[in-house]
């Protein structure tokens, strides 16, 4: 059906609106804490405001930890979470890729600030959500 001008512009400017409030309710879906950003929808991860490069299985293992900040996972857990339950391997591959992980995030990994390791139990994620 044909529209006036003046009608196109208001239903322009209708759409406009309605998109400007769903991409601000995207938005809140992303987990931020104190220099690291994590958009779980898009499957990025930034660091003082600049893209971390992280792997699937990476980007799973930070996620599973972020999304429950200071709540210590154990491997088993974080096994169950990223590989799913019909894993056949050594519990220590997690070890491992938190081991990368923390060298793309951290400034000091070998002094952690977000992934920190709970000996003999698993690990943690600490941040101040915001």
């Amino acid at each position: 059906k044909p529209f006036s001008p003046r009608e196109l512009v208001a239903r322009i400017k209708a759409a406009l609106r309605r998109y400007g409030q769903s991409s601000s309710l995207a938005d809140s879906r992303i987990l931020a804490f104190n220099r690291l950003r994590i958009d779980p929808d898009g499957r990025q991860v930034w660091k003082d405001d600049q893209p971390v490069e992280l792997t699937a299985i990476e980007f799973d293992l930070l996620l599973a930890l972020a999304e429950h900040p200071g709540r210590v996972l154990s491997r088993e857990q974080l096994l169950q979470r990223v590989w799913g339950h019909d894993f056949y391997g050594e519990a220590r591959v997690v070890d491992v890729h938190l081991g990368h992980i923390r060298k793309k995030i951290e400034t000091h990994p070998a002094q952690p600030e977000f992934i920190v390791t709970v000996r003999g139990v698993g690990y943690r994620f600490e941040g101040d959500a915001q």
